[in-house]
């Protein structure tokens, strides 16, 4: 049968599967994973199916499980059986559904296959899948990796029908008299890779009838280039002088192909969640290096990228609340090495005046809405002996504060506005000339 010369050709090429191994199979029950089950087995290799019911279509979703149950049963095959209500934990994170059952799935597998000892885990991607994938990432705006199409062997997981088109499954299939079911949502226009493979894939077997195998053969050549790209963008930061979460600008002078992977790389490294970089924040970096000046980029789940002088350094701002603060308060802020203390004092007191303490008229705060937190647009500070008020941020560069550091500032504020900042000063207005005056104290 040709299905299975294809697919033993596959495993070969990829190296996807050890001889002897156990293998767990993702079993839906439709024809892709059907017949990706029978051909393991025909094939001599260990079996061991999983499917994950999704509990999306109600009784179909029943059907699908009973049929993958009878079909293990008569062919003596180990089954797994794990059950998930999609759509609630689409709810719960806010998720598509698409993108809630693949992360589910994936997790379904990984843990199934820990328990049976599987060493790899084979999932029933086509040719045609392949295709539908290159043309969804291409109306996207994709670069090489995306035009790459589905990886053939990604960690553990394997794909040994990647090579193999959907007709070939349908045939393989009806030469061996297996039925299988069919998922009625892959009908339905509502899913973008639905209507690609309703109505563009069609039209582009219309004008080549082997589309999904030159689509495969490009992809190919993508994930060669994608590599050799990946390599020099990886040796390019390693003899840069790259470290950890900080790169020294002139590593980064290289051609925009290499350039991008070498930032993707960083971020990677520094544990931003790639799933959520998109092109603008790539653009945005590309701004940032080619400029003159010091700043910085917002990236995703509180990552933010900085240029200091020579070097690009990223790292991760976790969320930093207000704290509200009143007369006796003494502690650290948001578990960082910034302390403040507030004391009230009466005048002839005697105490430490160091860099980072303030003294400030109690008269003028407002106790009831005193607080502490980060610096935030629009604040804006009147030290003593100016003319006039300023930004914080201009004040900020005029002081050389590293930029990075600039977020994690403390301002102690109320009601009124802005009372002392860290590092910074107190506000003119707010300086001690009463009978009793409040110590802000700064340390770390």
């Amino acid at each position: 049968m040709m299905l299975l010369d294809t697919v033993r050709e596959t495993i070969a090429r990829e190296a996807m599967l050890p001889s002897g191994g156990r293998v767990l199979v993702g079993l839906s029950g439709g024809a892709d994973s059907v017949a990706l089950v029978r051909a393991l087995c025909a094939l001599g290799y260990e079996v061991h199916a999983f499917h994950l019911n999704h509990c999306l279509r109600g009784a179909e979703s029943d059907r699908d499980e009973a049929f993958v149950r009878a079909l293990c049963d008569r062919l003596g095959l180990a089954l797994t059986v794990r059950r998930a209500d999609i759509g609630q934990a689409a709810r719960e994170t806010g998720e598509s559904v698409e993108t809630a059952a693949r992360r589910l799935r994936y997790a379904a597998f990984d843990r199934a296959a820990d328990k049976v000892g599987a060493a790899r885990i084979a999932t029933a991607h086509t040719a045609d899948d392949n295709l539908e994938t290159m043309l969804f990432h291409l109306i996207r705006g994709t670069g090489t990796r995306g035009l790459a199409g589905i990886p053939p062997v990604r960690g553990r997981i394997v794909r040994p029908l990647l090579d193999v088109t959907r007709e070939e499954v349908e045939v393989y299939l009806a030469e061996l008299g297996q039925d299988y079911v069919t998922d009625s949502s892959n009908l339905c226009a509502d899913y973008t890779r639905n209507r690609i493979r309703q109505t563009v894939v069609p039209a582009l077997r219309a004008l080549n009838p082997s589309a999904a195998r030159a689509a495969g053969r490009a992809a190919r050549l993508a994930r060669q280039d994608d590599a050799a790209l990946e390599d020099m963008a990886a040796r390019a930061l390693a003899e840069g002088g790259a470290d950890g979460n900080a790169c020294p600008l002139h590593a980064l002078e290289a051609p925009p192909a290499v350039r991008m992977r070498m930032l993707r790389l960083l971020l990677t490294r520094a544990g931003v969640p790639m799933g959520r970089v998109t092109a603008r924040h790539y653009d945005q970096l590309a701004r940032l290096l080619d400029g003159t000046a010091d700043g910085r980029c917002v990236l995703p789940d509180g990552f933010t990228a900085y240029r200091e002088g020579s070097v690009l350094c990223i790292l991760r701002e976790p969320p930093r609340p207000p704290v509200p603060v009143f007369d006796g308060f003494s502690a650290r802020l948001w578990d960082t090495s910034t302390k403040l203390t507030v004391n009230r004092r009466k005048q002839g007191e005697v105490f430490n005046n160091t860099f980072n303490t303030f003294f400030a008229d109690c008269g003028t705060i407002h106790f009831g809405t005193l607080g502490v937190r980060t610096p935030a647009p629009g604040d804006r500070l009147c030290l003593p002996g100016a003319r006039g008020a300023r930004s914080l941020k201009r004040l900020m560069t005029d002081l050389r504060i590293p930029i990075s550091a600039r977020a994690r500032l403390a301002v102690l504020y109320d009601r009124n506005g802005v009372i002392a900042v860290q590092s910074v000063g107190i506000d003119v207005s707010r300086a001690a000339h009463g009978q009793t005056c409040l110590e802000i104290r700064f340390e770390g």
